[in-house]
């Protein structure tokens, strides 16, 4: 009799294992690994996953109250290697630009600088144009009171020339009336005056004189009217050669070569 039950329940026992085994099995067949895994789009979005129910445990075997069952012998089991567990695909997530609060401070402080520098940069480019007009406008302030100094300076130079050449045209002037009141008395001495003409009659003549006074030439360029008292005049110079001159050489060029006017009349007066 007790061979009998130890005998049913090291049946059951296998039974038992046998069901765990296929069971076991069956789930791992029915897990579909080609199906992908959820795919996480947006922090926002909903994640869809899919729940696997566990399958359920077979319930123990109800044994009759009445027999008593008889301990199991221990059986001793090869250990199985536990199988791979399958690859879970992690979900592929879009990464968003986070802003680090402080970074953003940072950033905003950063802009904030940029922006006064700019400010800064622009306020010296206009304050350098300012100082460009105003130094192009002074500039030219002082060219133009250069330019009017430079003119007072040159008018007054030419003031200044003017006034010694008057001087000097004068004095020019005074020299040349001495020494032709003197040519035309030593010309008087010299002049014989044929008679009958008409006293008021006057003739032009150029001279040309060497240094001390020597005649050169003497031509008509001006007739009287009365050919012989014109041939007199033109006598009476070349008789009264040389002539009185200036000795100093500046003063001499005005008697190298000019014209008198010779008058009987005034003649007569400088000779009486």
């Amino acid at each position: 009799m007790t061979t009998k039950t130890q005998g049913n329940n090291d049946a059951f026992f296998y039974y038992s294992l046998l069901l765990h085994i296929l069971l076991l099995m069956g789930f791992i067949i029915s897990f579909d690994f080609r199906e992908p895994m959820p795919v996480l789009k947006n922090s926002d979005e909903i994640i869809e996953a899919r729940v696997f129910e566990e399958p359920k445990k077979p319930s123990k075997i109800i044994q009759d109250p009445v027999k008593k069952a008889a301990p199991l012998p221990k059986v001793t089991q090869k250990e199985v290697a536990p199988k791979d567990p399958p690859k879970v695909i992690q979900p592929i997530v879009k990464k968003e630009a986070i802003v680090i609060p402080d970074q953003k401070i940072k950033k905003q402080k950063e802009d904030l600088i940029q922006k006064q520098l700019l400010a800064d940069l622009q306020k010296q480019k206009v304050a350098d144009k300012k100082k460009q007009k105003q130094k192009a406008f002074e500039d030219a302030i002082q060219k133009e009171m250069q330019a009017m100094n430079e003119k007072n300076l040159l008018d007054a130079m030419q003031k200044e020339q003017k006034q010694i050449a008057d001087a000097r045209a004068a004095k020019m002037q005074g020299v040349v009336d001495k020494y032709k009141a003197l040519i035309l008395q030593s010309i008087s001495q010299n002049w014989l005056i044929p008679g009958g003409v008409n006293k008021k009659l006057s003739a032009e003549l150029m001279i040309r004189l060497a240094p001390g006074g020597l005649v050169l030439n003497v031509q008509l360029t001006r007739s009287s009217g009365d050919t012989a008292l014109d041939r007199s005049a033109v006598a009476a110079v070349y008789k009264a050669s040389p002539l009185p001159v200036p000795t100093d050489s500046s003063e001499f060029e005005a008697f190298r070569q000019f014209v008198l006017k010779v008058k009987p009349e005034s003649i007569l007066a400088l000779s009486s």
